[in-house]
């Protein structure tokens, strides 16, 4: 299999729908619960890519722009950047 091919077989989405166990006050989701969505789909991702162990090593920015709140359900997209 050629690196294209890896590319595109380790792409990811996931669904997830937010429920009232993982707001906040606010009745929007967590910043810390979106950013452990966020790493799971990496980590899926770059596992499928690279069929080896992975960990998150560091990130190096998130910028939380838009509350999501109780009742949505969101999608995630992992991709290898080229």
């Amino acid at each position: 299999m050629n690196q294209e091919q890896r590319i595109e077989n380790s792409k990811t989405t996931i669904f997830k729908a937010v429920f009232p166990n993982t707001t906040n006050h606010y009745d929007t989701l967590f910043g810390g619960t979106a950013m452990q969505l966020m790493d799971e789909t990496a980590f899926i991702t770059a596992t499928r890519f690279s069929r080896q162990q992975m960990v998150t090593v560091s990130s190096d920015k998130i910028d939380f722009k838009k509350p999501i709140p109780a009742g949505t359900i969101i999608e995630l997209s992992g991709k290898k950047l080229i």
